[in-house]
């Protein structure tokens, strides 16, 4: 049997969480955290093939630099970066450090539901 994905949500919103924890848990492993630092401690343990981040985490270190840790921890790890304050900015930035894609808040379902399906596609081909 195929274990399924695995994909760590990080949010400091609760109810963001619990939303895309209740999207996803269907079809993948499901965890989640609040902070960057949680998602840091959660990485080594977790191992997530997929990470849905939010841009704008509070209190202390920003979505960026957790990708930036992300990556720099395993570079094969997607990362979604998710937002309710879209700049174009942030989305190149995002993309240089090598963020696979970027939603912004609120997304339909379908959207969140493609977007986590090609990158996973995407981990795959590249780990085949």
């Amino acid at each position: 049997m195929i274990e399924p994905a695995r994909v760590l949500l990080v949010d400091d919103e609760e109810g963001v969480r619990l939303s895309l924890h209740a999207l996803l848990d269907r079809d993948y492993c499901v965890s989640s955290v609040a902070t960057g630092e949680d998602a840091l401690e959660a990485l080594p343990r977790f191992r997530p093939d997929l990470v849905l981040l939010d841009v704008r985490l509070l209190p202390s270190m920003s979505g960026l630099d957790t990708l930036a840790h992300i990556k720099a921890f395993d570079a094969s790890i997607e990362v979604v970066m998710i937002t309710a304050f879209a700049s174009l900015a942030t989305l190149n930035e995002a993309l240089r450090r090598g963020a696979f894609g970027y939603l912004i808040k609120p997304f339909p379902r379908r959207d969140l539901a493609l977007m986590v399906r090609d990158a996973l596609a995407r981990r795959q081909s590249r780990q085949s």
